[in-house]
C-alpha cells in the first residue's frame, strides 16, 4: 500500500516509509506485550528500501563529484553503528522502551531528508 501511495518516487516514498516507522516506534514506546513487539518487528519491513533510497537520493546531480559523495554516504554508515551505543546507555538510565526516542529522532531525520527531497529535487 505504502508503494502505491509513494507512486514510484524514491523520496515521497522514503518520507512514507520513515513516517510508519516513527509511528511504529511511538506504538512500541506506549503498548506493552505482542502489540509491542509486532510494531518493532515491523519496522524492519519498511527498512526494506531505505538505504538503497537514501543514497540514490544523496548522490543525485553531484555530477563529477558522485564518486567523492558516494564515499561521504558510505562513510555515513558509521552512524548506524554509534546510534546504538547512546541508545543503550539510555536504556540502562531510562528503560528500553523509552530509548526507542532516539530512532524516532533519526527516521524524523529521514523523513525530513525525503520530504526535501522531494519539494526541491522533484524526485
Amino acid at each position: 500500500m505504502a508503494f502505491f501511495i509513494g507512486k514510484s518516487a524514491p523520496a515521497r516514498t522514503l518520507s512514507i516509509f520513515a513516517g510508519i516507522n516513527v509511528l511504529l516506534l511511538i506504538s512500541a514506546m506506549l503498548n506493552q506485550g505482542e502489540l509491542a513487539m509486532y510494531s518493532i518487528l515491523g519496522i524492519g519491513i519498511f527498512n526494506s528500501i531505505m538505504f538503497s533510497n537514501i543514497y540514490t537520493l544523496a548522490i543525485s546531480g553531484l555530477g563529477k563529484y558522485t564518486s567523492q559523495g558516494s564515499s561521504l554516504v558510505v562513510m555515513a554508515i558509521l552512524g548506524g553503528a554509534i546510534v546504538p551505543i547512546f541508545e543503550g546507555c539510555l536504556a540502562d538510565v531510562f528503560g528500553v522502551q523509552q530509548s526507542f526516542i532516539i530512532p524516532v529522532f533519526c527516521y524524523v531525520a529521514i523523513l525530513i531528508f525525503g520530504a526535501y527531497c522531494t519539494k526541491y529535487l522533484g524526485l
